[in-house]
C-alpha cells in the first residue's frame, strides 16, 4: 500500500462512498473488533479500541443508518474493553457477540443471549488436561492461553515460543476434543476456538440486513472468521444491494486479500477509511 493507509482495489471499493452518500439512512456498517477496530495484542484482555477508529465511528453514527460490531468475543467483553458506554456518538451501536449468539444494544443498554448447547466447561477441562499431558511429554506449552468466553473457549498460541508450530500441533488435538463434546471449531489468527454454536458472521450479517432493510452494506474484517460475512455480501449483491468488503490487512492472514474491495493497513488504515467516509458524508467533528 506504500504510504497510503487504505486503497480501493476494485470499482466497488471506489464507488462505495458515493452509494453511501446517496442513501446514508439505509447504509449499514458492520465491523469486526480484534484486528479491525482494535490492534491484535498478545493477551486478549489487553485489547483496546483504536482511538482513531472510535472517533470515526462516533462521527459516522450520526449520519449513517446503522453501525454494528460483529465479533467472536462476548458482547459485554467488547462493551467493556472498548469502553463503549463512554464513547460519544455511539448511542445506537449494536454489538453482536459470539457471532450473533449475544446482542448488546447501546440504545437500551440491554444484552441478550440466545440459548446454546452445553459442552464448553467439559471441553475446558479436557484442554487443560491436554496441555498438561503435552508438557509432561516434553512439549513446550509455555505461553499457550485458554480464553474462556462462557459459550466458547479460545486456545491462543500468540505468546508461545513458536506460535505457528504450536498452533499446528494443537489444532487437530483440539478438534478431537471439540468433536467429543459436540462443539464447532473456528480457526483464527494464532488461535483455534471451540464454540457451542455453529452460527457464523455471515448469519449475523444477513440477520442485520433483514432487520434494518439496508441497501448499502460494508463489512470490515481481518480474519478467517470474517470470510462468511464477506461471502454473504455476494448474495446481497445478487439482490441488488451495494456492498463493499473492507479488509484490515495483515501478514498472518494473506488469504483474505482476495476478498477485498478495499485494503486497509491494519486498524490505523480502517480508522483512516472510516474518517474518509465520514468526510464524504459531511459529518461534523
Amino acid at each position: 500500500m506504500g504510504d497510503a493507509k487504505w486503497i480501493a482495489v476494485t470499482g466497488v471499493g471506489g464507488s462505495f462512498f458515493d452509494d453511501a452518500a446517496a442513501h446514508p439512512g439505509e447504509t449499514l456498517l458492520a465491523l469486526d473488533f480484534d484486528g479491525t477496530l482494535a490492534p491484535i495484542v498478545p493477551d486478549p484482555e489487553d485489547s483496546r479500541f483504536d482511538e482513531g477508529a472510535a472517533v470515526a465511528l462516533g462521527r459516522l453514527a450520526g449520519v449513517v443508518g446503522h453501525v454494528a460490531i460483529i465479533t467472536g468475543r462476548g458482547a459485554d467483553v467488547v462493551r467493556r474493553l472498548g469502553r463503549l458506554d463512554a464513547r460519544p456518538g455511539l448511542g445506537r451501536l449494536v454489538v453482536l457477540g459470539q457471532y450473533g449468539v449475544q446482542r448488546f444494544d447501546s440504545a437500551t443498554g440491554i444484552t441478550t443471549t440466545h440459548p446454546v448447547g452445553e459442552g464448553v466447561p467439559a471441553a475446558r477441562r479436557d484442554l487443560e488436561g491436554l496441555l498438561a499431558q503435552l508438557t509432561s511429554q516434553g512439549r513446550d506449552m509455555t505461553g499457550v492461553h485458554l480464553e474462556d468466553k462462557g459459550i466458547a473457549i479460545g486456545v491462543h498460541t500468540r505468546r508461545a515460543a513458536s506460535p505457528e508450530a504450536t498452533l499446528a500441533l494443537l489444532t487437530p488435538l483440539v478438534a478431537r476434543i471439540a468433536a467429543r463434546h459436540g462443539l464447532h471449531v473456528e480457526p483464527g489468527r494464532l488461535v483455534v476456538e471451540l464454540r457451542a454454536s455453529t452460527r457464523n458472521k455471515g448469519d449475523a450479517l444477513r440477520e442485520l440486513v433483514t432487520e434494518t432493510g439496508a441497501r448499502v452494506v460494508a463489512m470490515v474484517g481481518d480474519d478467517l472468521g470474517d470470510l462468511p460475512a464477506f461471502a454473504a455480501l455476494e448474495g446481497f449483491r445478487a439482490d441488488g444491494l451495494s456492498c463493499c468488503s473492507v479488509v484490515s490487512a495483515s501478514e498472518e492472514q494473506p488469504g483474505l486479500l482476495g476478498s477485498a474491495d478495499v485494503l486497509c493497513d491494519g486498524p490505523d488504515g480502517v480508522a483512516a477509511w472510516l474518517n474518509a467516509l465520514a468526510d464524504r458524508l459531511g459529518s461534523k467533528e
